[in-house]
């Protein structure tokens, strides 16, 4: 998706979006076959990632035309898939007790998409800085050519957060449900629990700085990437743990 010709370039976006179609048909077919949603385990939450990944990339192609993020996300997803299919894919018959609730999928695939949302966001701030430090630099060069204008990748950051950020407070306030149902408490300062509270403040600082403060550049920029690590952590860190309710999701 980096450079290339039109025709080329259509060629790796007719590619993605079959992939994203195939991939999806499969997910919902998994789901069928097995009764329940099939994102209990680190593979399946792996593939999804993928999935919303390369999804949202297209989304935002149509309106942003940024090739070098869609090379960064189809190589990201496609090592998500490579790690996934190496790991545990097996599904039980039954779901673990904790695993049974109808605030299972929403909390699942809205925090999953959240983070693919993140994932992007951070994509585009570093696309942003090596823009900017280019320029500085004064460096004309044919990877700066495909590099977006730093308001475009400002923009496009906000919309990722803008997207991701609702999905993440929705998976929070599910998640509370569902731990309410199913620990009779609606918090419990889990690990994961309190890392993805951190990880909602962090992007709600982002939100602030960029529409209060209206200070960018920089200074957004590093809660991008701040955020993601937070969602890092979130994400796989608290696992290597091994101790907490949501030790299962390994």
């Amino acid at each position: 998706m980096l450079g290339g010709s039109g025709r080329a370039r259509r060629g790796a976006q007719t590619a993605a979006v079959l992939g994203v179609v195939a991939q999806g048909v499969a997910i919902v077919i998994a789901c069928v076959q097995n009764q329940q949603i099939a994102i209990n385990n680190l593979s399946d939450s792996l593939m999804f990632l993928a999935w919303g990944l390369v999804g949202l990339y297209l989304l935002m192609e149509r309106r942003f035309r940024i090739a070098i993020v869609g090379a960064f996300t189809t190589l990201l997803a496609a090592c998500l898939i490579v790690i996934a299919s190496s790991l545990p894919q097996s599904i039980s018959a039954e779901l673990l007790p904790a695993l049974q609730s109808h605030w299972n999928a929403i909390h699942t695939i809205t925090c999953l998409l959240g983070y693919s949302a993140f994932t992007l966001a951070c994509g585009a701030a570093v696309v942003y800085s090596i823009q900017e430090r280019m320029l500085k630099a004064k460096r004309i060069n044919m990877f700066q050519k495909h590099l977006p204008s730093l308001d475009v990748a400002d923009r496009l950051a906000y919309k990722l957060v803008s997207i991701g950020f609702p999905m993440l407070t929705i998976g929070i306030i599910t998640g509370s449900l569902w731990a309410q149902s199913a620990w009779s408490s609606y918090w419990n300062w889990d690990p994961k629990e309190t890392w993805s509270l951190i990880t909602w403040l962090v992007y709600a600082a982002y939100l602030h700085v960029r529409l209060i403060s209206r200070r960018r550049g920089k200074w957004s920029n590093r809660l991008l990437v701040i955020g993601f690590l937070c969602v890092l952590m979130t994400f796989v860190g608290v696992n290597l743990l091994d101790f907490g309710l949501h030790r299962y999701n390994w």
